[in-house]
């Protein structure tokens, strides 16, 4: 009696999630983005690496928390080496890592702060006028 009261449960659950999945709307992550951040790093990070990243993150969540609760700024962080990113990191052209600041609009104009970052990855007030003076425009 337990089996078949457990596999009605299990024939339920599958088929509710089923549907629920027919139902959702797919979107493309980058829709509403108007400027997109990229940090691209490798598997094996060294110090400075990690504190140019949070140094990026901790600008972008002071300047621009809410572009980013609203979709309009996106930050990723993402490792050059996983396969899904190879093509990413390829259409870029990159070697290293590399901190990308691109308008969705227009690829082309992507503007890399890298060595900024690294410069102050230990002091997050000195990049931020970097960062600043890059994203204001684009998000005019």
């Amino acid at each position: 009696m337990k089996n078949i009261i457990l596999s009605a449960f299990l024939i339920l659950a599958i088929s509710c999630s089923g549907y629920s999945q027919q139902n959702k709307k797919t979107t493309n992550p980058k829709s509403k983005a108007k400027v997109m951040v990229y940090f691209f790093h490798g598997t094996h990070r060294c110090t400075g690496c990690i504190n140019a990243e949070k140094a990026t993150v901790a600008v972008l969540n002071e300047l621009y928390k809410n572009e980013q609760v609203k979709g309009i700024l996106k930050f990723e962080s993402l490792n050059y080496e996983e396969p899904q990113n190879k093509a990413l990191a390829e259409k870029y052209e990159l070697a290293w890592n590399a901190l990308l600041i691109i308008p969705v609009t227009n690829e082309k104009a992507k503007v890399e702060l890298t060595e900024q970052a690294f410069a102050y990855g230990t002091n997050p007030g000195g990049l931020k006028p970097y960062i600043q003076k890059t994203i204001d425009p684009l998000l005019k």
